[in-house]
């Protein structure tokens, strides 16, 4: 993966969550997740992941906010059990800011305020984070700016997105 490919934008603090040893490395400005189940109140797991492609889905997964530190590796690069620093958006306010995938979509200012309130979800193309839009209504991220310039967007993350899924 790529540092850097994501910004936050606005306030939201940086909070400390736990990584599982052997997790899939994150770096400064990606994305990360946290998968659990839940069974009579626990959670069956504590550690947060590097979000994969076409997420967070509202009502599917839990999104945490945008990695603000690297994950510690030992001398053979595997992940350690340890802990990591994630920037954690405030729902609906804070800016998170990528490209989108298909740059020829937004290059130009008529065609990004076409994007503007589209819905959008994470691309993972070629190790790089960028916006595309949903496949459905159930994205979890809302378009609410852009830089035609960059052909970036700057989108806020949904509350449903970051709220709990699983409920039985």
């Amino acid at each position: 993966m790529a540092k850097f490919d994501v910004k936050v934008v606005g306030n939201a603090p940086n909070l400390p969550f736990r990584v599982a040893a052997s997790a899939t490395r994150g770096y400064v400005g990606e994305p990360m997740m946290v998968v659990p189940s839940y069974t009579s109140g626990v959670s069956d797991v504590n550690t947060v992941v590097v979000l994969t492609d076409d997420k967070p889905v509202i009502a599917t997964d839990q999104f945490i906010g945008i990695a603000a530190k690297d994950m510690e590796v030992n001398s053979a690069g595997t992940v350690l059990a340890h802990r990591t620093t994630v920037t954690v958006p405030r729902a609906n306010e804070t800016r998170i800011r990528a490209k989108v995938t298909t740059a020829s979509t937004a290059d130009t200012e008529t065609e990004a305020i076409g994007l503007l309130f589209d819905i959008y979800v994470f691309d993972l193309i070629s190790s790089t984070y960028t916006w595309k839009p949903a496949a459905a209504d159930t994205g979890g991220f809302t378009a609410r700016w852009y830089n035609f310039v960059k052909a970036s967007l700057d989108c806020v993350v949904d509350a449903r997105a970051i709220t709990r899924v699983d409920v039985s």
